[in-house]
């Protein structure tokens, strides 16, 4: 990676494994992993959305980082241009 210029899928080397969102559900905050589908993640690179895929969790994805140019928007259950329409979305009713 260099500066100004998207990662790609080939960044999920540098992000943290799957098992790290998994176990901070579980351990930290309780969550058992038979329950992991209740779980969301929120983010905005490629590998990030990977991550939390493969962890068995919904990816959120928002825009600003390397999701577009990873080509893993499809991975994303939902994806939001601002942060204010992800707010009003997890604060719905």
């Amino acid at each position: 990676l260099r500066a100004g210029v998207p990662g790609t899928l080939g960044e999920l080397s540098s992000k943290p494994h799957p098992w790290l969102y998994t176990e901070i559900a579980r351990v930290g905050l309780g969550i058992p992993f038979e329950q992991r589908g209740r779980v969301i993640g929120v983010e905005d690179s490629g590998a990030g959305v990977c991550a939390i895929r493969l962890a068995g969790f919904a990816p959120l994805g928002l825009a600003g980082g390397t999701i577009d140019a990873s080509g893993t928007r499809a991975l994303c259950s939902q994806y939001f241009t601002r942060f204010q329409d992800l707010f009003n979305y997890l604060t719905q009713d």
